[in-house]
């Protein structure tokens, strides 16, 4: 019985490990229409099969006031099924001639999405957006609630300095 879990945890690597992994999603917003965007996740240390890191999102809702733009920077925990990330962003809607006029409202981000470790599988999540309502009369809403999918991406390392169990 020692064996085996010595051998299990003889495959676990720790320690600083940096890659990046795009990815495009593709969604709907309840009380809104559809969202599309993009997220980069930067991976800066791996704890077993853990990614920790942060990841920062820009996506399109459109809405009937026009097209919201919001773009989050969240803490990330990754492993091969989950990925959960809490943040805080930015919403913002430009219009008028020429879209010069803007407006814009801080707020908190969760998102939390499931999949299997295959790049041709895909990922299904939800993630909110969640504002003050008094300072932003361009949502019904209290919050932008969104159900997407994605497909994971190979991920481009850029530092290994893992070392491995005992």
């Amino acid at each position: 019985m020692l064996t085996i879990h010595n051998s299990l945890f003889s495959q676990e690597k720790n320690g600083p490990h940096t890659f990046v992994s795009p990815r495009i999603n593709l969604g709907y917003t309840f009380g809104a229409g559809m969202t599309y965007g993009f997220d980069i996740f930067v991976s800066g240390y791996s704890l077993d099969d853990l990614n920790i890191g942060l990841c920062y999102s820009y996506y399109f809702t459109n809405t009937n006031t026009g097209v919201h733009r919001i773009q989050t920077i969240s803490f990330t925990v990754d492993n091969p099924m989950i990925h959960a990330r809490l943040g805080a962003g930015m919403v913002k809607r430009v219009w008028g001639l020429h879209n010069v006029n803007k407006a814009k409202v801080s707020g908190v981000s969760v998102d939390v999405s499931v999949g299997f470790d295959e790049y041709h599988a895909p990922w299904f999540g939800v993630k909110g957006f969640i504002h003050n309502r008094r300072k932003w009369p361009f949502f019904d809403l209290p919050s932008y609630i969104s159900a997407y999918t994605y497909f994971k991406t190979p991920e481009i390392e850029l530092y290994d300095q893992r070392d491995e169990g005992l």
